[in-house]
């Protein structure tokens, strides 16, 4: 029985440190495309877990649906797992995020690709939701942005947005005349 709850703790122990080591790696090791280098995407993880549930969803379906008698919540329950894979695989393939001197590139989960300049930055904020930093950006065109600043490297956002605090105007677009400079 000792020898049990010893082998018990000693797996949840391993387990435990090795999720947490995952996230400790992904937080100091950003996800960057091989295309562009400056595109931060989703840690790896969400891929391994969108295959790995993919994998057991097809199993489970292979079972599910081969067994005569199965009740219909084990082919509901087969078809979901597929789906939250695909979903979180689809995720990862889409999402990224692209911090610029005078903008934002993103393109969300779903594939729509957006472009935000800090000058048309409608709202944004910064709070704590378990622990984490989230940053919330609201375009004037309605594209919104919300991002764990631990783990994306958003450092040209968030110096866009101390110039704002700071100054009340956000910094002039390179190579765009600042409307509010008077000339000579």
């Amino acid at each position: 029985m000792a020898e049990q709850l010893f082998l018990k703790l000693v797996l949840i122990s391993c387990i435990m440190l090795g999720v947490t080591g995952i996230g400790w790696w992904a937080r100091t090791h950003p996800n960057r495309s091989k295309e562009n280098p400056h595109q931060v995407r989703l840690p790896k993880a969400v891929p391994v877990v969108g295959w790995l549930f993919i994998c057991v969803g097809l199993l489970m379906g292979l079972v599910a649906f081969a067994s005569p008698g199965m009740p219909p919540g084990a082919r509901i329950a087969a078809a979901a797992i597929f789906a939250g894979g695909l979903a979180f695989v689809a995720m990862y393939r889409n999402f990224y995020v692209d911090p610029r001197a005078d903008e934002v590139v993103f393109r969300t989960a779903f594939g729509t690709e957006h472009l935000v300049p800090y000058s048309d930055i409608a709202r944004y904020s910064l709070f704590r939701s378990r622990g984490q930093q989230i940053l919330t950006i609201t375009s004037i065109h309605g594209a919104k942005l919300s991002i764990n600043i631990g783990a994306f490297d958003v450092g040209p956002l968030l110096q866009a947005i101390e110039y704002h605090q700071m100054t009340g105007r956000w910094p002039a677009r390179v190579g765009v005349a600042d409307p509010g400079a008077s000339g000579s």
